[in-house]
Protein backbone atom coordinates (compact mmCIF):
# COMPACT_ATOMS: atom_id res chain seq x y z
CA UNK A 1 0.00 0.00 0.00
CA UNK A 2 1.61 3.31 -1.27
CA UNK A 3 1.81 6.43 1.27
CA UNK A 4 0.30 9.34 0.18
CA UNK A 5 1.67 12.17 -2.55
CA UNK A 6 1.09 14.62 0.23
CA UNK A 7 0.95 13.81 3.89
CA UNK A 8 -0.59 16.25 6.20
CA UNK A 9 1.40 17.17 9.39
CA UNK A 10 -0.29 15.09 11.23
CA UNK A 11 0.77 11.97 8.87
CA UNK A 12 4.29 13.54 8.99
CA UNK A 13 4.77 13.65 12.68
CA UNK A 14 3.25 10.35 12.40
CA UNK A 15 5.77 8.69 10.24
CA UNK A 16 8.82 10.25 11.89
CA UNK A 17 8.12 8.81 15.04
CA UNK A 18 7.43 5.81 13.78
CA UNK A 19 11.14 6.17 12.21
CA UNK A 20 12.31 7.31 15.63
CA UNK A 21 10.42 4.40 17.74
CA UNK A 22 11.49 1.84 15.74
CA UNK A 23 15.44 2.95 15.77
CA UNK A 24 14.93 3.13 19.52
CA UNK A 25 13.37 0.05 19.72
CA UNK A 26 16.20 -1.71 17.89
CA UNK A 27 18.66 -1.44 20.66
CA UNK A 28 21.40 -2.41 18.08
CA UNK A 29 20.15 -4.83 16.91
CA UNK A 30 18.29 -3.52 13.82
CA UNK A 31 21.02 -2.46 10.77
CA UNK A 32 20.85 1.32 11.03
CA UNK A 33 22.76 3.22 8.08
CA UNK A 34 22.75 7.07 7.53
CA UNK A 35 20.43 7.89 4.90
CA UNK A 36 21.25 10.57 1.72
CA UNK A 37 18.64 12.80 0.23
CA UNK A 38 18.41 12.23 -3.50
CA UNK A 39 20.16 14.99 -5.15
CA UNK A 40 17.27 16.27 -6.80
CA UNK A 41 15.04 16.03 -4.04
CA UNK A 42 16.19 18.49 -1.67
CA UNK A 43 12.89 19.39 -0.25
CA UNK A 44 11.57 15.94 0.30
CA UNK A 45 11.68 14.59 4.25
CA UNK A 46 11.58 10.85 2.94
CA UNK A 47 11.38 7.72 0.73
CA UNK A 48 9.87 4.80 1.14
CA UNK A 49 10.71 1.49 -0.25
CA UNK A 50 8.51 -1.48 -0.65
CA UNK A 51 9.71 -4.80 -0.05
CA UNK A 52 8.50 -8.16 0.34
CA UNK A 53 8.45 -9.42 3.15
CA UNK A 54 7.16 -6.08 4.17
CA UNK A 55 9.71 -6.18 7.15
CA UNK A 56 12.21 -5.89 4.39
CA UNK A 57 10.75 -2.35 3.23
CA UNK A 58 12.41 0.45 3.97
CA UNK A 59 11.77 4.35 5.30
CA UNK A 60 14.71 6.82 4.51
CA UNK A 61 14.13 9.85 6.67
CA UNK A 62 16.56 12.55 6.57
CA UNK A 63 17.74 14.08 9.27
CA UNK A 64 17.11 11.31 11.51
CA UNK A 65 19.68 8.39 11.89
CA UNK A 66 18.79 6.73 8.91
CA UNK A 67 17.11 3.48 7.67
CA UNK A 68 15.71 1.32 10.11
CA UNK A 69 15.22 -2.31 8.37
CA UNK A 70 13.22 -5.35 9.74
CA UNK A 71 14.15 -8.63 11.01
CA UNK A 72 14.19 -11.55 9.36
CA UNK A 73 11.25 -13.37 7.66
CA UNK A 74 9.14 -16.22 10.05
CA UNK A 75 11.14 -19.27 9.35
CA UNK A 76 9.60 -22.07 7.92
CA UNK A 77 8.26 -24.95 8.91
CA UNK A 78 10.96 -27.72 9.87
CA UNK A 79 8.39 -30.48 9.29
CA UNK A 80 9.30 -32.09 5.72
CA UNK A 81 7.05 -32.43 3.08
CA UNK A 82 4.46 -36.00 2.68
CA UNK A 83 3.89 -38.03 -0.53
CA UNK A 84 0.79 -37.14 -1.82
CA UNK A 85 0.50 -41.36 -1.85
CA UNK A 86 0.55 -41.19 1.72
CA UNK A 87 -2.80 -39.80 1.65
CA UNK A 88 -4.12 -43.19 -0.72
CA UNK A 89 -5.70 -44.32 2.66
CA UNK A 90 -6.73 -41.48 4.53
CA UNK A 91 -8.98 -40.92 1.58
CA UNK A 92 -9.85 -44.83 0.66
CA UNK A 93 -10.89 -45.03 4.67
CA UNK A 94 -13.19 -41.89 4.37
CA UNK A 95 -15.18 -43.10 0.74
CA UNK A 96 -15.98 -46.55 2.66
CA UNK A 97 -17.26 -44.38 5.77
CA UNK A 98 -19.05 -41.95 3.78
CA UNK A 99 -20.62 -45.04 1.90
CA UNK A 100 -21.73 -46.34 5.12
CA UNK A 101 -23.18 -43.16 5.88
CA UNK A 102 -25.23 -42.94 2.91
CA UNK A 103 -26.73 -46.52 3.20
CA UNK A 104 -27.96 -45.89 6.78
CA UNK A 105 -30.03 -42.66 5.10
CA UNK A 106 -31.47 -44.87 2.56
CA UNK A 107 -33.00 -46.80 5.15
CA UNK A 108 -34.12 -43.59 6.86
CA UNK A 109 -35.71 -42.36 3.54
CA UNK A 110 -37.77 -45.33 3.27
CA UNK A 111 -38.95 -44.79 6.74
CA UNK A 112 -39.98 -41.36 5.79
CA UNK A 113 -41.91 -42.91 2.89
CA UNK A 114 -44.08 -44.84 4.84
CA UNK A 115 -44.31 -42.20 7.19
CA UNK A 116 -45.68 -40.04 4.26
CA UNK A 117 -48.13 -42.90 3.33
CA UNK A 118 -49.38 -42.88 6.93
CA UNK A 119 -50.31 -39.51 6.85
CA UNK A 120 -47.46 -39.59 10.01
CA UNK A 121 -46.24 -36.05 10.28
CA UNK A 122 -44.83 -36.63 13.82
CA UNK A 123 -42.77 -40.08 11.86
CA UNK A 124 -41.67 -38.20 8.86
CA UNK A 125 -39.89 -35.26 10.64
CA UNK A 126 -38.24 -37.75 12.78
CA UNK A 127 -36.64 -40.00 9.67
CA UNK A 128 -36.10 -36.60 7.75
CA UNK A 129 -33.76 -35.83 10.61
CA UNK A 130 -32.13 -39.29 10.92
CA UNK A 131 -31.80 -38.76 7.05
CA UNK A 132 -30.43 -35.43 6.88
CA UNK A 133 -28.11 -36.14 10.05
CA UNK A 134 -26.42 -39.24 8.35
CA UNK A 135 -25.88 -37.17 4.92
CA UNK A 136 -24.11 -34.32 6.66
CA UNK A 137 -21.78 -37.04 7.99
CA UNK A 138 -20.16 -37.23 4.10
CA UNK A 139 -18.72 -34.00 4.94
CA UNK A 140 -15.27 -34.26 4.03
CA UNK A 141 -16.29 -35.74 0.36
CA UNK A 142 -14.79 -32.70 -1.86
CA UNK A 143 -18.10 -31.68 -4.20
CA UNK A 144 -16.92 -31.17 -7.86
CA UNK A 145 -18.56 -32.68 -11.09
CA UNK A 146 -21.25 -35.51 -10.89
CA UNK A 147 -20.77 -34.83 -7.35
CA UNK A 148 -21.47 -31.39 -7.09
CA UNK A 149 -24.48 -32.37 -8.90
CA UNK A 150 -25.74 -34.76 -6.94
CA UNK A 151 -25.10 -32.83 -3.57
CA UNK A 152 -27.40 -30.26 -5.23
CA UNK A 153 -30.01 -32.18 -6.03
CA UNK A 154 -29.83 -33.92 -1.91
CA UNK A 155 -29.11 -30.99 0.11
CA UNK A 156 -29.05 -27.80 -2.07
CA UNK A 157 -30.82 -24.88 -1.25
CA UNK A 158 -33.47 -22.43 -3.32
CA UNK A 159 -31.61 -19.30 -3.01
CA UNK A 160 -30.34 -18.89 -6.67
CA UNK A 161 -32.76 -20.53 -8.51
CA UNK A 162 -35.43 -19.31 -10.89
CA UNK A 163 -38.79 -19.08 -8.77
CA UNK A 164 -37.14 -20.40 -5.66
CA UNK A 165 -39.09 -22.26 -3.42
CA UNK A 166 -41.22 -22.82 -6.14
CA UNK A 167 -38.78 -24.28 -8.60
CA UNK A 168 -38.72 -27.46 -10.33
CA UNK A 169 -35.19 -27.23 -9.24
CA UNK A 170 -35.80 -27.00 -6.08
CA UNK A 171 -35.59 -30.81 -4.65
CA UNK A 172 -34.07 -33.50 -1.99
CA UNK A 173 -33.79 -32.90 1.51
CA UNK A 174 -35.02 -29.34 1.72
CA UNK A 175 -37.58 -29.32 -0.21
CA UNK A 176 -38.89 -32.13 2.22
CA UNK A 177 -37.95 -29.75 5.25
CA UNK A 178 -40.29 -27.05 3.66
CA UNK A 179 -43.43 -29.59 3.34
CA UNK A 180 -42.82 -31.27 6.46
CA UNK A 181 -42.51 -28.15 8.51
CA UNK A 182 -44.99 -26.08 7.24
CA UNK A 183 -48.18 -28.04 7.12
CA UNK A 184 -48.20 -29.46 2.94
CA UNK A 185 -50.49 -32.53 2.36
CA UNK A 186 -48.10 -35.20 3.37
CA UNK A 187 -49.63 -37.40 0.21
CA UNK A 188 -47.69 -34.56 -2.12
CA UNK A 189 -44.27 -34.97 -0.19
CA UNK A 190 -44.21 -38.43 -1.66
CA UNK A 191 -42.73 -37.95 -5.30
CA UNK A 192 -40.28 -36.00 -3.64
CA UNK A 193 -39.22 -38.07 -0.80
CA UNK A 194 -38.74 -41.11 -3.92
CA UNK A 195 -36.62 -39.20 -6.49
CA UNK A 196 -34.13 -38.08 -3.19
CA UNK A 197 -33.81 -41.56 -2.30
CA UNK A 198 -32.96 -42.33 -6.15
CA UNK A 199 -30.50 -39.10 -6.43
CA UNK A 200 -29.42 -40.83 -2.72
CA UNK A 201 -28.60 -44.94 -4.35
CA UNK A 202 -27.08 -42.83 -6.83
CA UNK A 203 -24.06 -40.92 -5.02
CA UNK A 204 -23.23 -44.12 -3.45
CA UNK A 205 -22.85 -45.79 -6.40
CA UNK A 206 -20.36 -43.04 -7.87
CA UNK A 207 -19.00 -42.15 -4.41
CA UNK A 208 -16.14 -45.34 -4.87
CA UNK A 209 -14.76 -43.51 -7.78
CA UNK A 210 -14.73 -39.76 -6.90
CA UNK A 211 -11.19 -38.61 -6.79
CA UNK A 212 -10.26 -36.29 -3.74
CA UNK A 213 -6.63 -34.24 -3.73
CA UNK A 214 -4.96 -34.32 -0.28
CA UNK A 215 -4.69 -30.66 -0.33
CA UNK A 216 -8.34 -31.25 -0.47
CA UNK A 217 -8.95 -33.49 2.19
CA UNK A 218 -7.03 -31.78 5.01
CA UNK A 219 -8.32 -28.70 4.18
CA UNK A 220 -11.74 -30.43 4.88
CA UNK A 221 -10.22 -30.93 8.73
CA UNK A 222 -11.27 -27.85 9.55
CA UNK A 223 -14.36 -26.22 6.60
CA UNK A 224 -16.65 -29.15 7.77
CA UNK A 225 -17.00 -27.31 11.04
CA UNK A 226 -16.80 -23.57 9.13
CA UNK A 227 -19.96 -24.81 7.03
CA UNK A 228 -21.64 -25.66 9.93
CA UNK A 229 -20.99 -22.54 11.79
CA UNK A 230 -21.52 -20.56 8.51
CA UNK A 231 -25.03 -22.35 6.92
CA UNK A 232 -26.72 -24.67 10.22
CA UNK A 233 -26.47 -22.44 13.14
CA UNK A 234 -26.63 -19.49 11.52
CA UNK A 235 -30.26 -21.34 10.58
CA UNK A 236 -29.30 -19.96 6.90
CA UNK A 237 -29.87 -24.14 5.32
CA UNK A 238 -32.39 -25.27 8.00
CA UNK A 239 -34.60 -22.25 7.82
CA UNK A 240 -38.06 -24.12 8.39
CA UNK A 241 -36.66 -27.25 10.72
CA UNK A 242 -34.44 -25.01 12.65
CA UNK A 243 -31.73 -28.17 13.12
CA UNK A 244 -28.47 -26.80 12.67
CA UNK A 245 -27.50 -28.27 16.25
CA UNK A 246 -28.36 -31.37 14.75
CA UNK A 247 -26.17 -30.50 11.52
CA UNK A 248 -23.60 -29.42 13.87
CA UNK A 249 -23.51 -32.47 15.50
CA UNK A 250 -23.21 -34.66 12.57
CA UNK A 251 -20.61 -32.62 11.24
CA UNK A 252 -18.21 -32.98 14.70
CA UNK A 253 -18.75 -36.90 13.97
CA UNK A 254 -17.45 -35.98 10.44
CA UNK A 255 -14.29 -34.23 11.51
CA UNK A 256 -13.64 -36.74 13.73
CA UNK A 257 -13.38 -39.37 11.28
CA UNK A 258 -11.30 -37.11 8.61
CA UNK A 259 -8.86 -37.03 11.99
CA UNK A 260 -9.06 -40.48 12.48
CA UNK A 261 -8.09 -41.87 8.88
CA UNK A 262 -5.28 -38.87 9.10
CA UNK A 263 -4.02 -39.95 12.69
CA UNK A 264 -1.42 -41.90 10.88
CA UNK A 265 0.22 -39.33 9.29
CA UNK A 266 -0.48 -36.70 12.45
CA UNK A 267 1.12 -38.69 14.89
CA UNK A 268 4.46 -37.42 14.16
CA UNK A 269 4.20 -33.77 12.47
CA UNK A 270 4.87 -32.09 16.06
CA UNK A 271 1.58 -31.61 18.62
CA UNK A 272 -1.37 -31.15 16.30
CA UNK A 273 -2.89 -34.41 16.62
CA UNK A 274 -2.86 -34.01 19.97
CA UNK A 275 -4.37 -30.42 20.59
CA UNK A 276 -7.48 -31.18 17.51
CA UNK A 277 -8.24 -34.22 19.95
CA UNK A 278 -8.48 -32.03 23.17
CA UNK A 279 -10.99 -29.41 21.59
CA UNK A 280 -12.77 -32.22 19.24
CA UNK A 281 -12.85 -33.54 22.57
CA UNK A 282 -14.28 -30.42 24.58
CA UNK A 283 -16.38 -29.88 21.88
CA UNK A 284 -17.99 -32.82 22.27
CA UNK A 285 -18.83 -32.95 25.92
CA UNK A 286 -20.43 -29.23 25.17
CA UNK A 287 -22.65 -31.02 22.46
CA UNK A 288 -23.43 -33.84 25.04
CA UNK A 289 -24.27 -31.09 27.84
CA UNK A 290 -26.90 -29.26 25.77
CA UNK A 291 -28.61 -32.29 24.56
CA UNK A 292 -28.78 -33.91 28.59
CA UNK A 293 -30.50 -29.93 29.09
CA UNK A 294 -33.10 -30.87 26.67
CA UNK A 295 -34.54 -34.38 27.77
CA UNK A 296 -32.02 -36.06 25.83
CA UNK A 297 -32.65 -34.53 22.55
CA UNK A 298 -30.50 -32.05 20.71
CA UNK A 299 -32.77 -28.67 20.43
CA UNK A 300 -33.11 -26.48 17.37
CA UNK A 301 -31.35 -23.59 16.98
CA UNK A 302 -34.28 -21.45 18.65
CA UNK A 303 -34.31 -23.34 21.27
CA UNK A 304 -30.98 -22.92 22.41
CA UNK A 305 -30.28 -20.68 25.47
CA UNK A 306 -28.09 -17.22 25.49
CA UNK A 307 -25.67 -19.53 27.83
CA UNK A 308 -25.67 -22.44 25.46
CA UNK A 309 -25.26 -20.89 22.47
CA UNK A 310 -22.27 -19.14 23.82
CA UNK A 311 -20.98 -22.29 24.80
CA UNK A 312 -20.63 -24.27 21.78
CA UNK A 313 -19.47 -20.82 19.88
CA UNK A 314 -16.69 -20.70 22.21
CA UNK A 315 -16.23 -24.54 22.01
CA UNK A 316 -15.95 -24.31 17.90
CA UNK A 317 -14.26 -21.78 17.66
CA UNK A 318 -11.21 -23.53 20.13
CA UNK A 319 -12.04 -26.70 17.72
CA UNK A 320 -11.24 -24.67 14.37
CA UNK A 321 -8.28 -23.12 15.49
CA UNK A 322 -6.71 -26.74 16.05
CA UNK A 323 -8.03 -27.69 12.89
CA UNK A 324 -6.84 -24.88 11.12
CA UNK A 325 -3.38 -26.16 12.10
CA UNK A 326 -3.49 -29.35 10.15
CA UNK A 327 -3.15 -28.60 6.18
CA UNK A 328 0.24 -27.11 7.20
CA UNK A 329 1.14 -29.87 9.08
CA UNK A 330 0.14 -32.21 6.15
CA UNK A 331 2.29 -30.35 3.08
CA UNK A 332 2.58 -32.02 0.47
CA UNK A 333 5.35 -30.05 -1.06
CA UNK A 334 8.05 -27.29 0.53
CA UNK A 335 6.24 -24.12 0.98
CA UNK A 336 7.29 -22.06 -1.73
CA UNK A 337 9.74 -18.76 -1.31
CA UNK A 338 8.53 -15.63 -1.23
CA UNK A 339 8.66 -13.95 -4.86
CA UNK A 340 10.47 -10.60 -4.42
CA UNK A 341 8.20 -7.69 -5.90
CA UNK A 342 10.31 -5.12 -7.36
CA UNK A 343 10.88 -1.86 -4.92
CA UNK A 344 9.36 0.96 -5.80
CA UNK A 345 10.56 4.43 -3.85
CA UNK A 346 7.73 6.72 -2.93
CA UNK A 347 8.66 10.57 -2.85
CA UNK A 348 7.41 12.02 0.70
CA UNK A 349 6.59 15.90 -0.07
CA UNK A 350 6.77 18.37 2.47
Amino acid sequence: MGWPRKPTKLLLALALLAASSAISACGGAGRVTRAQPPAEAAPALATYSEGAPHVTSQLDVYGLQGTVRGGPATPQSSLSPLSPAAFNAPVAAYRVFAGAQLGLMEGQLARLQSALGADDRAAAQAAWRSAFEHYLELGAVYLQGQIAQLNQAIDGNPGGLAGGVASPQFSGLHRLELGLWTGARLASLVPWAQRLAADARTLRHVLPGVKVAPLDYTTRAHEILEDAVRDLLSGTDVPWSGEGVLGTAAGVLATKEVIATLAPLLSHRENVLSVVKVELGALESTIRSVRAAHGGVLPTNSQLSQEQSEQLSNAIGAALEALAQVPGALETAPAPSTPQIPRRAVRIDP
